[in-house]
Formats: C-alpha cells, structure tokens, sequence
C-alpha cells in the first residue's frame, strides 16, 4: 500500500533539518543537566567546586558536550529558515511563508547569543540564551510547516 503524496513531498529541501535538530538537541541538553545533576548529587566529590550549586555545576560540565553544537545551530538557524521558506515558495505548495520576516524571527537568537557574549563576556551564557530564543521559532515553525505541507 502506497501513501498518499503530501504536497510538502514536493518541497526539495531538507532545510527544516536543521531547524528540527534546534529543539531536539536543547531537550537532548535538559536531559544531560539532569543526569549530570543527579551524578554530582549522588557523589559530590566528583567536581572540586564547592561554591555553586550542583545544577550550576551540570550547566557547565553539559556545556563542554554540546557548547559547540549549540552555537552551530544558533549560527545556522536562520539561514535554514530562510533556506527552507525559499525552497517551499518554489515548489508552490499554496503555503507562501514570509521569508523575510521568519529569517529576521530566526536571527533573534543568534543576535541575543551575540550581546550577551559582549555583556557578560560568557561562552556559556551567550549559547544558551541564543538556543533558548530560538527554540519556540522552531517548534512554530515545524507545526506551521507540518499544517500547510504535511512534512515533518
């Protein structure tokens, strides 16, 4: 048995990847403070600092896994929004999405990350609050997308 064809099966990109993987690795993080928080609960000796709170520590320490996927995806966000509503425009689905406005929604984040690394002069800080801003796009769009394409 065959599926019916989606009219997001016309759209030729795999652009919105990108933005899925915005949401999926900042849940992915969560689940990484929580277990790292757990393990320094359980044996506090683990980490030599004594002055912070054990989630403050797991922040750090889960930062040194996914800092750098963090940022790329901050980076790239915007550019696969914009990538993607271009690629649905030409496929002329009957979803016109606003290329401009949704690409300028998607660099919130990335220059949110940007102030507050010059403010705070933090690498941490400023990933974090780039993905934070950008994930409630993301999942907005995704279900945009899903309701007028099908796809994801």
């Amino acid at each position: 048995m065959q599926r019916p064809q989606l009219s997001g099966d016309r759209v030729r990109s795999r652009w919105w990847y990108w933005i899925a993987a915005v949401p999926v690795v900042f849940v992915f993080w969560l689940v990484t403070v929580a277990w790292v928080t757990f393990a320094i609960m359980l044996e506090p000796s683990l980490l030599s600092f004594t002055s912070d709170s054990p989630v403050v520590h797991a922040v750090s320490v889960s930062l040194v896994a996914v800092g750098i996927p963090f940022a790329v995806l901050t980076v790239v966000f915007p550019f696969a929004v914009f990538q993607d509503t271009q690629a649905i425009h030409r496929a002329e689905p009957g979803w016109e999405p606003p290329s401009g406005n949704y690409s300028l929604v998607g660099l919130l984040g990335l220059v949110a990350a940007v102030v507050s690394g010059v403010l705070t002069r933090s690498f941490s800080i400023a990933v974090i609050i780039g993905l934070v801003l950008s994930v409630p796009f993301a999942l907005y769009y995704l279900r945009e997308r899903h309701d007028n394409l099908g796809v994801p």
